[in-house]
């Protein structure tokens, strides 16, 4: 469930919140996963029925909507605090995979250089920012997931977004960087190649 509590992190939009270890193997994300994951719904074929079922659950807090004919996003629907917890995601089972951790696309989150996790709706419709809104909190949360808090005010009815260079030692599932804000780097290839 979504929580509007405040927790202490630094919130800095440029501080890396997830790091490399000392073992820099190279982990890179080969394909995006364009398909709702880990859904009831999704086994059914119908995407549609698990963006309703998130609405609902995240009603008065979030909504997941179509930003083009063929994207999501997730916008605010009430106003947030820098600081405070604006989605608090859950992990969602591909049940197609013997060995979810081990599956990476564009719907899961880097958690060491071998394994990933994937989250529920509606955090697996989270776009990217090079000028982010949220940014993921440094520990897992009580679900074994995480939560996204807020890096600035955010206003009701703005999308809420993420730089997946926090969270991706290495990007493969996306080259060109469309995110239009002004400090825009043109491409998103992870935290190793962004040391700045």
């Amino acid at each position: 469930s979504h929580r509007s509590n405040i927790i202490d992190i630094d919130v800095s939009r440029r501080k890396k919140i997830i790091t490399t270890t000392t073992n820099r193997q190279s982990f890179r994300i080969s394909h995006p996963c364009r398909r709702l994951l880990g859904t009831s719904a999704q086994e059914h074929g119908d995407i549609n029925v698990a963006v309703q079922a998130a609405n609902e659950r995240c009603s008065g807090q979030l909504q997941i909507k179509k930003v083009n004919t063929d994207q999501w996003g997730v916008f605010a629907h009430r106003p947030y605090t820098k600081g405070s917890i604006v989605i608090s995601s859950n992990l969602a089972a591909d049940t197609n995979q013997p060995n979810p951790k081990a599956t990476s696309c564009s719907h899961s989150i880097q958690t060491n250089f071998n394994e990933h996790i994937l989250m529920d709706l509606p955090a697996q419709f989270l776009n990217h920012s090079c000028d982010p809104n949220i940014g993921v909190a440094v520990k897992l949360n009580e679900a074994g997931s995480y939560d996204f808090v807020a890096l600035r005010d955010i206003q009701e009815g703005e999308e809420v977004r993420f730089d997946y260079e926090t969270t991706e030692y290495e990007v493969g599932a996306f080259e060109d960087c469309m995110c239009g804000a002004d400090i825009c780097r043109g491409t998103i290839k992870g935290f190793k190649y962004n040391k700045g």
